[in-house]
């Protein structure tokens, strides 16, 4: 579970914390700063929860209008989506509502280029190639062949390493 704030814009009020989005709606109905006046916008800054969802809250650019899609869709993606979804937003520069629609669509591997691109290689060529030339293949050099031609993109995510093979 996380904890968020919401800051206002308006420096003559006070910020509030908040864990889902019925406690931040009640607590944003009806704020006024210290003149009366009605506080109707805020920055929202995550405050507390695990690594992987404070990174992916700040790639996503998480602020009112998407508070909902945050506790409604992305608090709760699993293991294998949340890198999914931080590499649409962060890396492919896709809107977040749009990059939740082709979650499916990514292909990641945990672990670097040149080691998602050897595990590639041997599944789907080395069987055509006889074991005395094995030795002979170029694994750095086909990782950055994959990697040049945009067949593979390799990013860090909550302190590891994944290759998206179909960015």
């Amino acid at each position: 579970m996380t904890t968020l704030h919401a800051q206002p814009y308006n420096f003559e009020a006070a910020g509030f914390y908040f864990d889902d989005v019925s406690d931040y709606e009640v607590k944003a109905e009806g704020r006024t700063d210290r003149y009366g006046c009605p506080v109707e916008e805020y920055e929202i800054q995550f405050i507390d929860g695990d690594n992987a969802d404070a990174q992916l809250f700040n790639a996503c650019g998480i602020n009112q209008a998407t508070l909902n899609l945050w506790f409604d869709e992305i608090e709760s993606l699993d293991d294998w989506q949340k890198p999914a979804l931080f590499f649409l937003v962060s890396e492919q520069g896709y809107d977040v509502r749009d990059a939740l629609q082709k979650l499916d669509d990514v292909t990641l591997y945990e672990g670097n280029l040149l080691e998602t691109a050897t595990e590639l290689f041997d599944e789907c060529y080395a069987h055509e190639i006889p074991e005395n030339l094995r030795c002979y293949i170029d694994y750095q050099r086909f990782a950055n062949d994959c990697r040049l031609g945009g067949d593979m993109d390799e990013f860090q995510f909550d302190g590891e390493t994944y290759t998206c093979t179909n960015g």
